[in-house]
C-alpha cells in the first residue's frame, strides 16, 4: 500500500487567469531565449488543449522553444518509444504516459533515468509518486460514484459492489478492465500485494452472477448511462466523476473504505532524445505550481507539485484528504507485466461475455 505524502495546500486564493502569465515570465528569464524544437508525444483532445493552454504556450513556447506535437493513442506512443531502441537517434523528446506505461517502458530499457538537478520543480513532488524514469504530473484514484437522488443507501466499499441489492445498477467501463480486476483483488485480499489470480477470477465471476454489472465501452458511454439513469452506480477515477458532475450528471464520488486505487499521469524522456536540454525544460515547466493550479481546476486531478495553491473550494472538491492519501493503493506494475495476458483473456472470454 502506497503512502502518499500529504500535500500542504494553503488556503489563499490565486488568480488563475494571471497564473500562467506569471509563470511564463519566470521561465522566460531562466531560459535566456532558448531555441530549438521539442517533440512531444501526448494524448489529443482536451488533454492536449489544456497542456498547451497552461504550460506549452505560456511557458515553453514563450521561452523560445517550438513544440511539435505527436498526438495519438497510448499504444501508438509505446510502439514509437520501443522503436527508438533500434535508431541511432530518437524521434521524441518527451512522452506523456501513466505510471503503468512508464513502468512497462522502463522495464524494456527505453527511458532516461531522471536527473532531478535538471528539473528543479521535481524536488517539490512526493517521492511516493515517482519512478526512476517517471515525472509525475497529476494523479487521481479509482473510486465509486453514485446518483444521490435515486440511491439513498449507496455502496461504501468496493466489496459492497457484490451485494445483490445493487443488481443491474452498476455500470463499468470496458477500457478500464484492469481496475475491475484490482477491485476484485482488494475484496479478496484487502491489498494489491501478493494477488492470487485464481481467487480474483472467482471473485469477478461471483460479481457477474450477483450484481450483474453493465459494461460500457468507455468513459463517455458510462457517463451517458449515469446521466440517463440507466445505471445508478459506476466505478471510475474521482477526477472523471467530478468531470461528469460538472457536465450535469447527478453523480457523487465516494472514497471506498478499502482505499482508492491510484493513477498517476506524467512524463518520460526517451533514451536518444534529440533535444535533452529542451526535454528537461519542458518537464520542469509542466511542474510549475501556478500552471498546475489552473490545470487541475479543469481536469479535477490532484496536482503533483505540493507547492500548488488552490482556492479553498477547489481544494476541498479535488484534493484527497491526508487520511485518504495514506490509503491510496499503488498499482502492482510488476505483477501486471506477468499476468496481464492471462487476465485480459479471462476478462474478455469469461467475465464480459
Amino acid at each position: 500500500m502506497s503512502k502518499f505524502v500529504n500535500q500542504a495546500f494553503n488556503r489563499r486564493q490565486i488568480l488563475a487567469s494571471a497564473a500562467a502569465g506569471t509563470a511564463a515570465l519566470s521561465f522566460g528569464r531562466q531560459a535566456n531565449a532558448a531555441s530549438g524544437q521539442i517533440v512531444i508525444a501526448n494524448w489529443g483532445g482536451d488533454w492536449s488543449d489544456r497542456t498547451i493552454e497552461f504550460f506549452e504556450a505560456p511557458i515553453v513556447e514563450k521561452a523560445g522553444y517550438t513544440v511539435l506535437r505527436d498526438l495519438g493513442a497510448l499504444d501508438q506512443r509505446r510502439t514509437k518509444l520501443l522503436a527508438t531502441r533500434r535508431l541511432p537517434r530518437g524521434t521524441l523528446d518527451v512522452a506523456h504516459l501513466d505510471d503503468a506505461g512508464a513502468f512497462d517502458m522502463e522495464s524494456q530499457g527505453v527511458l532516461e533515468t531522471i536527473n532531478e538537478d535538471k528539473i528543479p520543480n521535481l524536488k517539490d513532488v512526493s517521492p511516493q509518486l515517482k519512478l526512476a524514469t517517471f515525472i509525475p504530473w497529476q494523479y487521481s484514484g479509482w473510486v465509486i460514484g453514485y446518483n444521490p437522488d435515486k440511491l439513498k443507501d449507496p455502496p461504501k466499499s468496493f466489496a459492497d459492489l457484490w451485494d445483490p441489492k445493487y443488481a443491474g445498477m452498476i455500470g463499468l467501463s470496458d477500457v478500464h478492465w484492469f481496475h475491475h480486476v484490482e477491485v476484485a483483488a482488494l475484496k479478496v485480499g484487502k491489498s494489491l500485494d501478493n494477488i492470487n489470480v485464481e481467487q480474483v477470477k472467482a471473485a469477478m465471476m461471483d460479481m457477474k452472477k450477483t450484481s450483474k454489472p453493465r459494461i460500457y465501452p468507455g468513459h463517455l458511454q458510462q457517463e451517458q448511462a449515469l446521466k440517463n439513469e440507466e445505471v445508478l452506480i459506476g466505478t471510475n477515477y474521482k477526477s472523471r466523476l467530478l468531470q461528469f458532475a460538472a457536465e450535469g450528471v447527478r453523480v457523487v464520488p465516494i472514497y471506498p473504505t478499502e482505499g482508492a486505487i491510484s493513477i498517476v499521469y506524467g512524463l518520460v524522456i526517451p533514451k536518444k532524445a534529440p533535444n535533452l536540454e529542451g526535454a528537461h525544460f519542458y518537464c520542469n515547466a509542466l511542474l510549475d505550481p501556478a500552471g498546475q493550479a489552473s490545470l487541475v481546476q479543469k481536469s479535477f486531478y490532484s496536482p503533483s507539485n505540493a507547492k500548488t495553491v488552490l482556492p479553498e473550494a477547489a481544494q476541498k472538491q479535488i484534493a484527497f484528504t491526508a487520511e485518504e492519501q495514506k490509503t491510496l493503493h499503488k498499482r502492482p506494475h510488476a505483477w501486471w507485466l506477468k499476468n496481464r495476458s492471462e487476465l485480459l483473456d479471462f476478462y474478455n472470454k469469461e467475465f464480459k461475455s
